[in-house]
C-alpha cells in the first residue's frame, strides 16, 4: 500500500508514499445511500484552528507525489472524489451517484450528480471526470494515487454526454465503486491541476503558506450539506509537543497529532477534551526478505513470538489500542478469519532460530518517528527480543534520510491506516513501492487476482485465506490495531470518531463557540 510521505529523489529507487490516516481509502462494505440534501449556510459556527505538522514542501495539489498529513488533511476539505467514506468505514456516493458494470466487469458506466459547481462557480461535468482521470493515469505526472487506479485504461476513458462517463479497464475490477473513495483519487476542475487546482469540496482556499499556515472558507455554493464553520485555519507546527504546548496556551482548538502520553497530559486541563476515533490504524515491524536472514520464514516467525502484544498495548500505546494477529485488518465486515492468536513463546522463538542457524540474531530496528507510539513499539520489541537473547538496537534517523532510503532498511517500522483492498493493491504484492518488504508469495498473488474478480458475497472468503497466508508466511509483524487520538478544546462541538483515523475530515456539523 502506498502510504508515508516522500520527497523525490531521482537517485533513490521507488519508495513509499502516505495514505495517511486522513483518508486514505478503500471499502469492501455496500455503497450507502445518497447524501444528504443542501442545506442552507450558517454563519454561527465561527472558525476551527487546528495544529497540523509543519511541511515546508507541501502544494495544495491533490495529486502530488510528496503528500504529508497536513497536506492530505487540507486536501480532504477542498477536493472530492466520485465515492467517499464515511465515519464507519462504509462507502457512499459523492461526485457519482451511479457506477454500473458490463457483464465482465472490464467496462464501468459512471452516472454523475447534477448541479455540482467548483468552488470557482463553474459547473462540473463529465469533461472534468475524464480530465482528472486521465491526469491520475499518466505515470508522467507521478500522481500518488496511480497504483490504485492501474487497470483503467486510459485510451477508454471517455464522456458519454454530459452527466455521463465510461471507463474501459485493462482488466476485469469488481470493487471499481470501492476504488474512489480513496482520498488520493479526486475530481479538479480540467486544466486546473496541477498549478491550480480548483474542487468541489465544502471549503475553498482563502490563503496558502507552505510550511505555515492555510486558512480555508467555507463554499456556500457546495451541492452538499454545507459546513457550519465559517473558516478552518491550519497553522504548522515543528512537533506534537509544540501542538500540544499551542493547544494549552489557546492558540489552537485541536492538536492533530498526540501521542497517548501527551494525550493523557492534556486531558482535562483548560477544559480539554480527548477525541478517541477506535479502528483498523496499525503500526508494522516489517522485515526485509532480500536481507539475510529476514529471507528465512522461521526467522520472521520466530521474531513474531519474541513480541508481547498486550505490553505494546499497555506500554508503547497508552493503552489506547488493542492486540492484533499479524495479518491486515480494515475487514470488520467479514468478521474473525478464524486464526488462533499468536501469543508470546520465547523458547518457541529460541528454537526456531536455532534450526534456520540464528542463535546470537542481532539487528537494527529502524523508525523516523514520525507517528504516536513509533520508537515506543520499538524499545517494547527490543526488550522483549532480548530475553530470547537476539539483540535489537533502535536507529532513528531524520525523516529525510529514512524516506531516501526506503525499501532499503533492513527491519523497520511502518503504519497502515486503510482497509485491506487498497492494503493487498499498493504494499502486500510483489513490485509495489509500499512493498519495502520485498515480500513476494505466489499463493497471496493468486488469491489476489481472485480477489479482484470476485462478486461481493465472495470476497470475505477469499481476504480470510489471504490473511492466514500473512499470517504463517508474512513479512511484518503487526502487534496491535492503534486508537487515533485527537485533543480538542472543549468549546469545539460536533467532532465525531472515524473509523479511518481521519475525524477532521467530518467537520460539517461541528462548531466553535466563544
Amino acid at each position: 500500500m502506498l502510504r508515508r510521505p516522500f520527497r523525490p529523489d531521482p537517485a533513490a529507487g521507488p519508495r513509499r508514499r502516505l495514505l495517511m490516516v486522513l483518508g486514505v481509502v478503500f471499502a469492501t462494505a455496500a455503497l450507502a445511500g445518497c447524501a444528504p440534501p443542501p442545506q442552507a449556510a450558517s454563519s454561527a459556527g465561527g472558525t476551527l484552528r487546528v495544529a497540523a505538522a509543519t511541511d515546508s514542501g507541501e502544494t495544495l495539489d491533490p495529486y502530488a507525489s510528496n503528500q504529508s498529513p497536513t497536506q492530505e488533511l487540507r486536501s480532504a476539505l477542498l477536493y472530492e472524489g466520485l465515492t467517499h467514506l464515511d465515519p464507519t468505514g462504509k462507502v457512499e456516493w459523492r461526485l457519482a451517484t451511479e457506477m454500473t458494470p458490463n457483464a465482465l466487469r472490464d467496462e464501468w458506466t459512471i452516472k454523475l450528480r447534477p448541479g455540482v459547481k467548483f468552488t470557482d462557480g463553474s459547473e462540473f461535468t463529465s469533461a472534468d471526470v475524464v480530465a482528472s482521470i486521465k491526469y491520475l493515469r499518466d505515470p508522467a505526472h507521478a500522481a500518488q494515487g496511480l497504483a490504485f487506479i492501474e487497470r483503467v485504461d486510459p485510451d477508454a476513458v471517455t464522456a458519454v454526454d454530459k452527466s455521463t462517463v465510461r471507463v474501459g479497464l485493462s482488466k476485469p475490477f469488481a470493487p471499481f465503486k470501492e476504488i474512489w473513495a480513496n482520498v488520493l483519487l479526486p475530481m479538479t476542475k480540467a486544466g486546473s491541476a496541477p498549478a491550480k487546482p480548483i474542487g468541489t469540496g465544502p471549503f475553498a482556499v482563502e490563503s496558502f503558506t507552505a510550511g505555515r499556515q492555510s486558512t480555508l472558507e467555507r463554499f456556500d455554493g457546495y451541492w452538499g450539506e454545507k459546513p457550519k464553520l465559517d473558516t478552518v485555519d491550519i497553522i504548522e507546527f515543528p512537533s506534537q509537543q509544540a501542538q500540544a504546548n499551542a493547544l494549552l496556551s489557546d492558540q489552537v482548538d485541536v492538536a492533530s497529532g498526540a501521542t497517548p502520553t501527551i494525550a493523557k497530559s492534556l486531558a482535562g486541563k483548560n477544559g480539554i477534551q480527548v477525541l478517541d476515533s477506535k479502528g483498523n490504524f496499525t503500526l508494522r515491524i516489517g522485515f526485509n526478505t532480500t536481507v539475510a536472514p529476514f529471507g528465512d520464514v522461521r526467522v520472521r516467525q520466530a521474531l513474531r513470538l519474541l513480541i508481547d502484544r498486550d505490553q505494546v498495548v499497555a506500554n508503547a500505546l497508552g493503552g489506547y489500542g488493542r492486540a492484533a494477529n499479524d495479518h491486515e485488518g480494515g475487514t470488520p465486515h467479514c468478521g474473525d478469519p478464524g486464526i488462533a492468536q499468536r501469543k508470546q513463546d520465547t523458547e518457541q522463538a529460541r528454537k526456531l532460530l536455532a534450526e534456520a542457524g540464528q542463535p546470537n540474531l542481532s539487528f537494527a530496528i529502524t523508525t523516523d518517528g514520525l507517528l504516536p507510539g513509533m520508537q515506543e513499539l520499538a524499545q517494547v520489541f527490543a526488550e522483549n527480543a532480548a530475553k530470547a537473547g537476539v539483540k535489537v538496537t533502535v536507529n532513528v534517523p531524520t525523516v529525510p534520510e529514512f524516506l531516501s532510503k526506503w525499501t532499503q532498511w533492513p527491519v523497520f517500522i511502518d503504519f497502515n491506516p486503510i482497509p485491506y483492498l487498497p492494503t493487498v493493491i499498493g504494499s502486500l504484492l510483489p513490485g509495489r513501492v509500499g512493498n519495502a518488504t520485498h515480500w513476494d508469495n505466489a499463493d497471496f498473488v493468486r488469491l489476489s487476482e481472485e480477489l479482484f474478480v470476485a462478486p461481493e458475497q465472495q470476497q470475505c472468503s477469499i481476504m480470510n485465506r489471504m490473511h492466514r497466508i500473512e499470517h504463517e508466511q508474512g513479512a511484518t509483524i503487526t502487534p496491535a490495531f492503534v486508537n487515533v487520538l485527537l485533543p480538542h478544546r472543549g468549546n469545539v462541538r460536533g467532532l465525531v470518531p472515524d473509523v479511518n483515523g481521519r475525524p477532521l475530515t467530518f467537520l460539517t456539523n461541528v462548531t466553535v463557540t466563544a
